[in-house]
């Protein structure tokens, strides 16, 4: 395939070089504030790649900070980006996306949603569909301005479509990129089966101390001991609860109470042992509450409003994070209300996942 992946960070690299030696055409965009970082892979449209993934040298048919250039001649985009950058990263491509294409976001956290209603509001309905998954397909880290290190890749990669009517025709694209991905009912299905929330937040917040103090920390190797091990369940509890009261089924890829198993059934038992290996958070102002909190904690609070379902845990925990960072998380957030939809109930956002329009 001919593809555009839209995101130059820890997972975009990733993925455009892992794409490439496996023999798709791959453009790379990175938006022009973050050049200077960008300037080798640029220059020399090369990826050093090692790790749990095809290993390699990547030679990549564009690296570009001009949007049109990247977008040109390709048949798919792909969206690899932190979520507070979901909406500019829509904004930029949607001008260019023609019928026929499909806009994966991964991963998601409902930032599909957004992207559909942009293009829907340009283009109309006809000819688009956007799918999001719940993670990314890899657990990476760069380890220089143009080589990743691939800790761990999915064995398991949840993808849920917009419109879900199209669900078959999208999943059987990003099978032949990646052939675990396994089809959600729709987008809230996949949004709220990102758990990195419930992973990071709890473990995060209370481990301030330590993480302020210390100067070096290992979230997974450290943060997670008995007691915050309860506090990231009960969060996870929540989430699930959400999630039924939607209609949402099997899987949750809820947390086990009893072992210190993350990400599990996306990842698999190697998860944990491969989180051991990344660094951080290394202050409180870091994407583990950042993006975690309004784009993702917010999100399962806002979504448990819409169906009756309190979520007192993750509410707390939204509280304290915007205490800490001197901010209003929830007001901030990804919410119904941000999301223009805070009027809906249960059976409108339903009706309007499945078919596009409500």
């Amino acid at each position: 395939m001919k593809l555009a992946v839209l995101g130059a960070g820890h997972g975009g690299v990733a993925m455009s070089a892992d794409m490439t030696l496996a023999g798709h055409e791959v453009n790379l965009f990175q938006v022009p504030e973050f050049e200077e970082s960008f300037k080798k892979i640029k220059e020399t449209r090369i990826i050093e790649i090692e790790g749990s993934s095809r290993v390699g040298t990547a030679k990549l048919k564009k690296a570009t900070t001009d949007i049109a250039e990247a977008m040109e001649d390709v048949d798919h985009v792909i969206i690899v980006v932190p979520a507070f950058a979901h909406e500019r990263m829509a904004e930029l491509c949607v001008p260019y996306l023609r019928p026929g294409q499909i806009v994966f976001v991964v991963p998601g956290g409902f930032g599909s949603f957004i992207l559909y209603r942009k293009l829907v509001k340009r283009s109309g309905r006809e000819g688009f569909m956007v799918a999001e998954t719940s993670t990314l397909p890899y657990g990476a880290r760069m380890a220089g301005e143009n080589k990743v290190i691939v800790h761990i890749r999915t064995i398991n990669l949840p993808m849920g479509v917009l419109p879900a009517i199209k669900t078959k025709e999208v999943i059987n694209v990003f099978q032949q990129l990646y052939p675990e991905t396994t089809a959600c009912k729709n987008i809230l299905d996949s949004a709220l089966n990102n758990t990195n929330p419930i992973i990071h937040v709890a473990p995060t917040i209370l481990n301030t101390g330590r993480i302020e103090y210390a100067g070096d920390f290992y979230l997974y190797l450290e943060g997670m001991t008995k007691s915050v091990r309860k506090v990231m369940v009960a969060a996870d509890r929540e989430r699930v609860a959400v999630r039924k009261a939607f209609g949402l089924g099997d899987p949750h890829h809820e947390l086990n109470p009893y072992t210190n198993d993350v990400f599990y059934g996306q990842f698999g038992s190697r998860a944990l042992e491969a989180g051991q290996k990344m660094r951080g958070p290394l202050a409180m102002n870091e994407r583990f509450i950042t993006e975690d909190v309004p784009l993702g904690m917010a999100f399962y609070s806002s979504m448990g409003k819409l169906v009756g379902i309190d979520t007192p845990v993750c509410d707390s925990l939204i509280k304290i994070s915007s205490i800490i960072n001197d901010a209003d998380y929830l007001s901030e957030g990804r919410t119904a209300e941000n999301l223009g939809i805070k009027d809906w109930n249960r059976d409108q956002m339903l009706a309007f996942l499945e078919k596009g329009e409500v």
